[in-house]
């Protein structure tokens, strides 16, 4: 396990259990507490993790709530954004959805186009349009995250690099004017990054209580993405960004 592998370990870790002891960290990676204690001052130094006495844990700023709670967070305004991204889609496309909770809704608010090719990482999403219409259902599968209840693994990226998506749909946990686009999961963010230079067209799907709001992961600049669907227009340094990025924003009503 190289040391990017181990960062994104060490984090998965402490999302399942939101602190662990330096010593279990070492022994579960199998790494002496040397190397265990550079990784930690590595992930320290960038705001991921707060170190205690012989411990760490996550910032009080990065403990996401559960998949299941995510989707009922703000739900209204999120079913108004999918609804609003649902019209995106025209028929006989290829379309991929990520794992996101607001992603979640805009599959739910899928239904009128027809010939579809939907590709996801997402168990709920794939139940979710399984059998609908005369689309397509694609799973790309690796190993299960049980908290998104997801693949997000060397093996799922692997697979949804095969396709060439006409939409890229992608929920994101943060907007931050001088970064960009952040997440709170490493592997989550990794995952993302590795699809968007896929599409034509990428997508993020965010409410604004994502606007300026603490992210521990980069996972793209602007000018990586071309549209931003969002509840409300984005204000101040966030817009002048956006704009300067050349990122359409679509309001939904």
């Amino acid at each position: 396990m190289n040391t990017a592998e181990r960062l994104i370990e060490v984090m998965n870790i402490l999302r399942q259990q939101q602190s662990s002891s330096v010593s279990e960290l070492a022994s579960r990676l199998n790494v002496t507490m040397e190397t265990i204690r550079r990784d930690i001052r590595h992930l320290e130094k960038n705001g991921n993790v707060v170190k205690m006495h012989g411990s760490v844990r996550l910032p009080d700023a990065l403990l996401e709530p559960s998949y299941k709670k995510r989707i009922n967070m703000h739900a209204q305004v999120k079913q108004q954004i999918g609804r609003q991204a649902a019209g995106l889609v025209q028929n006989g496309m290829t379309v991929f959805i990520d794992c996101g909770s607001t992603s979640f809704w805009l599959a739910r608010a899928l239904h009128q186009p027809k010939g579809l090719q939907i590709v996801t990482n997402s168990l709920d999403i794939t139940s979710e349009v399984l059998g609908r219409n005369d689309w397509r259902c694609v799973f790309v599968g690796g190993q299960m995250d049980t908290d998104y209840r997801a693949a997000l693994d060397q093996e799922a990226i692997s697979q949804a690099r095969r396709f060439a998506p006409d939409l890229l749909f992608l929920s994101i946990s943060a907007l931050d004017a001088q970064r960009g686009c952040l997440d709170l999961n490493l592997q989550e963010a990794d995952f993302k990054r590795s699809l968007l230079k896929l599409a034509r067209k990428t997508v993020i799907l965010a409410d604004s209580s994502k606007f300026n709001k603490a992210g521990a992961v980069h996972m793209a600049d602007f000018a990586d993405i071309d549209l931003l669907v969002s509840d409300q227009a984005p204000e101040g340094e966030l817009a002048v960004a956006l704009e300067t990025a050349g990122v359409e924003v679509l309001i939904a009503e």
